[in-house]
């Protein structure tokens, strides 16, 4: 006797509080920049005019069209069922990886790394993207093997996973993108944590990691790479790169105290320049001195209510492939968050990583809201589990 599986279809539910959030966390990066990129207020400013004289808003209107260009991708993902991005998921990855393999071959390097294609002022970066595709291809396969062999035991099914994982992996590396490479190990680990991967597996998987880094720091890692975990563990061996960058963001943040100077307001030290890229990879220090210790644990408190969220979800996703998709986004999410916070409170190593939905950037955006569309999309559909 053969069970019939069917489904139960329920209505398209809107996720209000992911939507709520993550417009919260947007508007409020908009405004951040705007903050940083004004010149030095002195107090002298009186009127709105004097105030608007001195914002620099051409990079807070670029991200303006990030965001507009995001949508363009984040919209159809929540719209559409999650199960019709299965087709062009295997098309996607070979084209992800055919953009990370041009940029190894003849990539422009940028700030240490060739991350980036470069048109016009704009840059892509290929490596952002690909972690949203391998999410979907990874979740996808991973999902299919639990349901037809139950825990990921099987050596083939496990090869095929750790295959579909190690090509942008080794690629992003190849790139001499540390940050972006461990993003992909924790994405990974979380899919393969949601299909009950043996834990015979994870124990040769981490030793072969740690052969790895040893591998990879005698011939592969970059002096700029080395010296970034040399730094992390003494910033006072580089006094006048990242060990100094780090001490001058930590200066920043406890600038702020516990109530914090305020935006657009006079003596704030990120509107000199004081750290280097501001707007970006150190914008949380920006955030520490406007909003003080109060205003920053708010900003945390408001990602940890959505990945929060965002768990509970992928427990009521009505499968595993969409409890996959889920616990992908959420780990990329939260991993992109601890990094760019630690690293400018010298808890990390100074990696690159931007703050999502915070920090100025194209590509960041693009793959920051692809996930929140992917999470509606199994959010939307959450109440039609399958019944055996």
């Amino acid at each position: 006797m053969t069970r019939k599986t069917t489904r139960i279809k329920a209505p398209y539910q809107v996720d209000v509080l992911t939507l709520v959030l993550v417009s919260g966390l947007v508007l409020f990066g908009l405004i951040t920049l705007i903050n940083v990129f004004c010149d030095p207020f002195d107090g002298s400013e009186v009127t709105y005019a004097d105030y608007f004289a001195k914002m620099h808003l051409a990079f807070p209107s670029r991200q303006l069209g990030n965001i507009a260009i995001s949508l363009l991708l984040a919209v159809p993902l929540a719209i559409f069922d999650y199960n019709q991005y299965k087709p062009f998921s295997k098309t996607a990855y070979l084209v992800c990886l055919v953009l990370l393999l041009l940029l190894v071959i003849a990539g422009e390097n940028t700030r240490g790394a060739f991350g980036w294609y470069t048109v016009g002022t704009r840059a892509f970066q290929p490596s952002e993207l690909t972690k949203v595709v391998l999410i979907v291809l990874l979740s996808k396969t991973a999902a299919e093997r639990y349901e037809k062999h139950g825990a990921l035991k099987n050596p083939v099914d496990v090869g095929v996973c750790v295959l579909y994982i190690l090509i942008p992996f080794v690629l992003v590396l190849l790139q001499r993108d540390f940050g972006t490479a461990m993003v992909i190990l924790v994405i990974s680990i979380a899919i393969l944590f949601c299909v009950r991967l043996h834990w015979a597996y994870l124990a040769v998987g981490f030793g072969g990691m740690a052969a790895a880094a040893i591998v990879g720091w005698r011939f592969f890692f970059s002096e700029v790479q080395k010296n970034r975990i040399r730094v992390f563990l003494d910033p006072t061996r580089d006094l006048k790169g990242d060990g100094l960058n780090v001490l001058h963001a930590k200066q920043v943040i406890g600038s702020g105290g516990l109530w914090g100077k305020g935006y657009f307001v006079k003596g704030t030290l990120i509107q000199t320049g004081y750290v280097p890229v501001w707007h970006s990879d150190f914008i949380f220090a920006g955030i520490g001195e406007g909003l003080g210790f109060v205003g920053s644990s708010i900003l945390i408190l408001v990602f940890f209510v959505l990945f929060f969220h965002w768990l509970r979800t992928a427990l009521r996703a009505r499968d595993t492939y969409g409890r996959c998709l889920v616990v992908g986004c959420t780990a990329m999410l939260a991993s992109h968050v601890f990094e760019n916070i630690g690293m400018c409170m010298g808890a990390m190593p100074v990696t690159g990583i931007p703050l999502p939905f915070i920090s100025y950037g194209g590509s960041n955006m693009l793959a920051s809201l692809a996930c929140v569309g992917i999470v509606l999309s199994v959010f939307a559909r959450a109440g039609g589990r399958q019944r055996l």
